[in-house]
């Protein structure tokens, strides 16, 4: 916003306003976007009215093996435990400076982890494992043994009941003696062993095996069954099916869809996926999977959207990249997940990227992050972008495979070599077209987080690293010892767009008086002011102002101060920069422990000649 002051017998000063805020835009050149918005602004994160203020710094409790691959929390029997994949080993985590190994030989790479049926259940592409918060084990051995035919004669047939578990070649048959009888035909031939036997609810182990046939031989033939027609002669026994387990172990992701898990990322088999028994994730039915569209894109990641799982897969020009599963009964009783397109568009890009914001189920793909969206009209499927104010950094960024996210505090929080890309929920979304469902994120970006993956719970946020080290946000920390990277100052600044003040063609000069920015108050800040020109190669700093509030609990006598004023602070300029046609001004603090918030910046100038 422009006004005009003095008189006719005075040249006219002009201001120039920068307030009300939002975040970045790297969409456009630095001249072109709008002055709430800056074109550059590092390490600034949205205060509680909008306003950047720098972001909080992190800290390093433990380390591990590197890399980091997963941090997981889980509550077993009521007790809070984490968990951390480091290299290839497994370790128990207080949270703080403690690390216990509970297993090691793990597959090193990217792990994933759920709890459910009082157990934490993990995926790492080699194992799947499960932990009952005392020690982990290899999830074939707590594995369910299915009854997998019942009703049987001891020469064959009977009825099916369960299926084989895929995870586990132990299974039962049923029997109904007839009590002359020896031998037993189980249901599979070549099978590794025989487990137990048990007669009228008794063991026994009077009998052969040929292992070859499938066929049990008892001594004497068991009794008839004690309740006409009820089982009486239960066979467990082993059979290894070729690549069963690894249809499971292979797996790289997970999720919960109503009381059963659905695992997928199986490189052998990119399109399909698996689902447990009934709150049972050490049961995989081998009948239990589904084909999800295009044998040549791979399943990627899931999301919630309301009675429906979406199921998104990598880009795919010929094939929809959203699925939606829904939850069903035959008329047998048994359980039906049917699937059918949802959407097509853009595909996922990172197994590790999926986040909630708000109640926008969000993903990256190579041109963005992206939600999935209803037409409130026509409940039609779409898939838009959120990311526009950042997309032109993002996109640019290398190994975008590997990238890790999490919602934080009504953030999206993307992770990927060294820097973060966040999409703030908590402001006023911004229009990008007349559609329903047009518009982006407010955004903002840091650097200097190594983040490798990432763990949120309850407003903490914890991060792990390529180089083995388990980190955590200094949300616990309330005094200004928060605003430093494991004790390196942070850097932060806005800057203005290039701004023309309307007209590219017109020389202005800057006066020296009636500018200036107010700041966010803090115990301890400092801001250092620059200016750049059309003319200029490079920011030329005009001035550096410490801003702190007395405080008799942290004071510093080299820059002792009475004022213990704790309003919005005011530093003026008192520089002059003559003739510009574009003039962006930056605000930087670059202090240890110092926080910095910005609220506004005014200018004030007088206009020149015309550029020749």
């Amino acid at each position: 916003m422009k006004k005009v002051q003095g008189s006719y017998s005075q040249p006219r000063i002009l201001r120039q306003e920068y307030n009300r805020f939002k975040g970045v835009d790297m969409s456009a050149d630095p001249a072109l976007i709008d002055e709430s918005r800056s074109p550059w602004a590092p390490n600034l994160i949205s205060d509680t009215g909008g306003n950047p203020e720098k972001r909080m710094g992190w800290r390093v409790l433990a380390s591990v093996d590197k890399p980091v691959n997963g941090i997981f929390r889980t509550v077993l029997g009521g007790n809070e435990h984490y968990l951390v994949h480091g290299g290839t080993a497994l370790y128990k985590w207080d949270g703080d400076s403690t690390v216990t190994q509970l297993k090691s030989g793990i597959a090193n790479a990217k792990s994933a982890a759920i709890t459910m049926a009082g157990k934490c259940w993990i995926l790492t592409g080699s194992e799947y494992l499960c932990y009952d918060g005392k020690e982990v084990k290899n999830a074939a051995e707590a594995a369910y043994v299915p009854l997998v035919i019942i009703g049987r004669k001891p020469s064959g047939g009977g009825t099916v009941y369960e299926d084989v578990n895929l995870i586990c070649g132990k299974q039962k048959n049923s029997f109904l003696s007839d009590g002359q009888s020896k031998e037993y035909k189980l249901t599979a031939e070549k099978i590794t062993a025989v487990n137990e036997v048990t007669v009228n609810d008794e063991a026994v182990t009077a009998y052969t095996v040929d292992k070859e046939k499938g066929i049990v031989t008892f001594t004497t033939a068991p009794a008839v069954s004690k309740v006409t027609g009820q089982d009486n002669v239960i066979i467990t026994f082993t059979k290894d099916y070729e690549g069963y387990s690894q249809r499971i172990t292979k797996c790289r992701t997970m999720v919960q869809f109503g009381d059963r898990l659905f695992v997928t990322g199986n490189p052998d088999s990119v399109n399909m996926d698996w689902y447990s028994g009934l709150n049972n994730p050490s049961y995989f039915p081998d009948l239990g999977y589904s084909q999800v569209g295009s044998e040549e894109s791979a399943i990627m990641g899931y999301r919630r959207l309301g009675e429906h799982l979406a199921v998104i897969k990598e880009d795919n020009s010929q094939d929809s990249t959203v699925f939606l599963r829904s939850y069903g009964v035959s008329g047998d009783g048994t359980a039906v997940f049917s699937v059918m397109p949802g959407a097509v568009g853009v595909g996922a890009v990172s197994r590790h990227a999926f986040a909630n914001l708000m109640d926008e189920p969000l993903f990256l793909a190579r041109t963005g992050v992206y939600a999935i969206t209803s037409n409130a009209i026509t409940a039609e499927r779409a898939i838009k972008n959120r990311s526009f104010f950042v997309n032109a950094a993002l996109t640019k960024e290398e190994n975008l495979t590997e990238a890790a996210a999490c919602e934080w505090n009504g953030y999206y929080i993307l992770a990927v070599n060294g820097r973060c890309y966040i999409l703030d929920g908590k402001q006023t979304k911004s229009s990008k077209g007349q559609y329903s469902g047009e518009f982006s994120y407010e955004c903002y970006h840091w650097d200097n987080i190594p983040a490798r993956v990432m763990l949120e719970h309850e407003g903490a946020l914890y991060f792990g690293t390529e180089d083995g080290r388990l980190c955590r946000f200094n949300t616990d920390i309330a005094d200004r010892t928060k605003y430093n990277d494991n004790g390196e100052p942070i850097t932060a600044w806005w800057s203005t767009k290039a701004d023309d003040d309307g007209d590219f063609m017109q020389y202005k000069t800057m006066v020296k008086r009636g500018g200036g920015v107010m700041l966010k108050p803090y115990i301890r800040s400092g801001v250092h002011i620059l200016l750049r020109s059309d003319s200029d190669a490079d920011s030329r700093e005009i001035g550096y102002s410490p801003v702190d509030i007395f405080d008799w609990e942290d004071i510093d006598f080299s820059r002792f101060t009475f004022d213990s004023n704790d309003a919005p602070r005011v530093i003026p300029f008192n520089k002059k920069k003559k003739k510009y046609l574009t003039l962006q001004i930056t605000v930087k603090n670059d202090a240890l422990n110092e926080g910095f918030g910005v609220y506004g910046i005014i200018k004030r100038y007088v206009t020149g000649g015309y550029r020749k």
